[in-house]
């Protein structure tokens, strides 16, 4: 057994970031966008494309929100240090382009944190939709399938879903506590703590800033620093370095994974939520997993589900730096005007 170290928690999570899903009501996380400030959207909008400005090219100087931005501050406060998750309903889509909505998406997401690439190719926003590469290879991402995704984490401080388009059926978004996660982890297998802290290898599966890298790093499942647990988890990446690096997990290995597994999908740490077209889904991405169901879509693929996702990093969120330099490397800040 891998010796234990003085970083390990061995104290339960406490604090407003440990909830169970029977803990809360929709009304404790769901923000609604009022008529007057998506007015202020439409405006802030026609004037970034009047001015022929486009996605990294402005920020909240550019793109202003005197009425909402008080409530975006509000929401980044809540999932920086509250809940760790909250969703604003009710921007409008209908009637508006995917790509005035990508700017939309864009200057809300401005007010609540620093802009970055995605993917080799320094995509801002991503699809999430499906894209018909085969699933059978390592390097296909979850969101561009429509498989079941397990609960994981991105390379950002916090991820934002913009959804446009549900599917035809099926496609719900849920998110895990991993605060009440860790808390039943540490009560049934301590032992196996220091195997999670250690954690597992992960690479970025052809998405990095260099495609051609496939350069895996150890990142701890848990860690604990400055008083403030962070995870980092995703089975399938895990799975797949493996696979790439031609070995199998300890049986030790094996038993930690299976218990996270099966925390992460139990009820009362996950709270399931239908994404109506207009949802913004924003989680604090070193406390709160995120998963999607399986889905099918309409057979026209102008119908198909289709949602934006935007990474956001914080100059507060200082995560830990044995996960920073998998979550941050390769990836910078769009520096906002």
């Amino acid at each position: 057994m891998i010796d234990a170290t003085d970083a390990i928690k061995r104290e339960p999570v406490r604090g407003p970031a440990l909830w169970t899903a029977g803990d809360l009501a929709e009304k404790d996380w769901v923000w609604r966008l009022e008529s007057a400030e998506q007015e202020e959207l439409d405006r802030a909008l026609e004037d970034v494309k009047g001015r022929g400005l486009r996605l990294g090219e402005f920020g909240p100087r550019e793109f202003a929100l005197p009425r909402l931005a008080p409530k975006l501050a509000a929401i980044r406060s809540d999932v920086v240090d509250g809940k760790r998750f909250a969703l604003l309903r009710g921007v409008k889509v209908e009637g508006l382009s995917v790509q005035d909505l990508e700017l939309v998406y864009w200057g809300i997401g401005s007010y609540l944190g620093a802009g970055l690439g995605q993917n080799a190719h320094g995509d801002l926003l991503t699809h999430v939709t499906f894209h018909d590469l085969d699933p059978s290879n390592p390097n296909v991402r979850g969101y561009q399938d429509r498989r079941h995704q397990e609960p994981h984490n991105d390379l950002a401080d916090m991820v934002g879903l913009l959804c446009i388009r549900k599917a035809k059926s099926g496609g719900a978004s849920s998110i895990v506590n991993m605060a009440a996660a860790y808390n039943a982890f540490l009560a049934r297998r301590p032992d196996l703590l220091p195997i999670m802290y250690r954690g597992f290898y992960r690479d970025y599966r052809g998405e990095g800033a260099d495609p051609s890298s496939t350069t895996p790093y150890r990142v701890p499942i848990f860690a604990h620093e400055e008083g403030r647990l962070t995870c980092f988890y995703g089975r399938r990446g895990i799975d797949a370095t493996f696979k790439k690096k031609g070995v199998a997990p300890s049986r030790e290995e094996e038993e930690a994974l299976a218990l996270m597994d099966e925390l992460i999908l139990a009820p009362e740490f996950r709270l399931d939520m239908e994404l109506q077209a207009g949802d913004i889904q924003l989680v604090n991405n070193y406390a709160v997993l995120h998963a999607r169901t399986a889905y099918d879509d309409y057979d026209d693929p102008g119908r198909w589900r289709l949602l934006l996702r935007l990474w956001l990093n914080l100059a507060e969120a200082k995560p830990p730096e044995s996960i920073a330099r998998f979550t941050r490397r390769g990836f910078e800040d769009v520096a906002r005007a």
